[in-house]
């Protein structure tokens, strides 16, 4: 049997942050789909900024793995890193979705696209994952990101205002695909029936103002009084069932400025009439329980990613137009928008959104249809860069 040898960068299996796990376990089961259907072994190299070596939580058939520790500093974690790209036959680079930006300003992207740098100088086919390109504040990124956009073996787009981007950029013509994250499986979870059942996930990087803690994201809405707004309107209603849905979750670190779980603990103790999500210790048991909810709503992009695949009426709330680049290509237009609107305008759209929650639905289930043909077409878009 044939066997390719692939790298796997800006990728976390073992992170706290599910929405980056979630790319991680999607992407696999896409590798492990293309290995079935061509009949080879794949030998990935999973190369991250970390040392622990914790086996994943899936086992796969036709993927053997192993940890690559990455560094550009350290002499032997850089050899180590440049060694194991070397013996890659093409490296995957997911960047965690949005990071290849500066949307979190430039330090992240610098560190983000030195890595890509690395890949390149080794003359290792690089290949840009399903993402976000841009906004790029910066001039120095903009220019930098085309420079790797261009030396790419391929680029990939999870929706058409990153490849319009990336297209500019590079003088290329990218491949639009979706989030690979569409495709994490899950198992539906049911939840008590009579009542109506909404789901929040309350993201604590938007809460603490963002990594600065002094509004970062530029919001317009006052995201603390939204987010109680919504709790106050339903939360004595007999009809309705309020869950708090953590989906970036460091137990015991309250120092950690994008901790969910931390502030929905609060927030439970505050409303004893509401539900905490179990703390979860996978994206796929997330998933699986955001899809017994009937309507969601999220800041986090992958929580929501996970309630619209899963056929629940999603509410995205944005701080990034990565949020409107993703649900435009969906003609999905009921995404609350965190920088233009007031307050109390997000807060009434989104009660608009609750009541006719049906009409969510129905527009997700036309979504749905098409979901197999979207893998589809991924897998073959994957299976030429790896094979040819």
């Amino acid at each position: 049997m044939e066997k390719k040898t692939i790298g796997l960068m800006g990728l976390a299996f073992h992170s706290g942050n599910l929405g980056c796990s979630a790319l991680s376990y999607s992407f696999m089961n896409i590798l492990e789909d293309i290995a079935k259907q061509n009949n080879v072994r794949f030998d990935v190299r999973i190369i991250f900024q970390s040392d622990d070596k914790t086996p994943l939580k899936v086992q796969y058939e036709n993927i053997d793995y192993s940890f690559v520790r990455l560094g550009f500093k350290n002499k032997s974690h850089k050899k180590q890193t440049n060694d194991a790209i070397r013996e890659c036959d093409v490296v995957f680079d997911f960047t965690m979705g949005d990071s290849f930006t500066d949307i979190y300003g430039k330090e992240r992207f610098i560190k983000r696209t030195m890595f890509k740098q690395m890949v390149l100088k080794q003359k290792t086919p690089l290949v840009l994952g399903s993402q976000t390109y841009g906004p790029y504040k910066s001039g120095m990124c903009r220019m930098w990101a085309a420079s790797v956009i261009k030396k790419s073996k391929e680029v990939f787009a999870r929706d058409e205002r990153s490849l319009a981007i990336a297209a500019k950029l590079g003088k290329r013509e990218p491949i639009l695909t979706t989030d690979v994250a569409f495709f994490l499986p899950y198992e539906k979870i049911s939840q008590e029936k009579g009542k109506t059942h909404i789901g929040i996930n309350v993201s604590g990087l938007l809460w603490n103002g963002g990594y600065t803690g002094n509004n970062q994201f530029g919001l317009t809405v006052d995201y603390k009084e939204y987010i109680t707004s919504v709790i106050e309107k339903y939360k004595d209603d007999s009809g309705y069932q309020i869950h708090l849905i953590p989906h970036v979750i460091y137990k015991d670190q309250k120092d950690v400025p994008d901790n969910d779980w931390e502030v929905s603990c609060e927030l439970a103790k505050k409303y004893p009439q509401i539900k905490l999500a179990p703390f979860f210790e996978s994206p796929m048991q997330a998933k699986s329980y955001i899809s017994g909810m009937d309507v969601f709503i999220g800041a986090r992009m992958h929580s929501t990613i996970a309630a619209y695949s899963s056929g629940v009426a999603t509410i995205p709330f944005s701080y990034s137009r990565k949020f409107e680049g993703l649900f435009d290509s969906l003609d999905y237009p009921y995404v609350i928008s965190g920088n233009k609107w007031e307050t109390d305008e997000a807060v009434k759209r989104t009660i608009e959104h609750i009541t006719e929650r049906e009409k969510l639905s129905d527009d997700i289930k036309i979504f749905s249809k098409e979901l197999e043909q979207m893998k589809e077409k991924m897998l073959r878009d994957y299976s030429k860069v790896i094979f040819e």
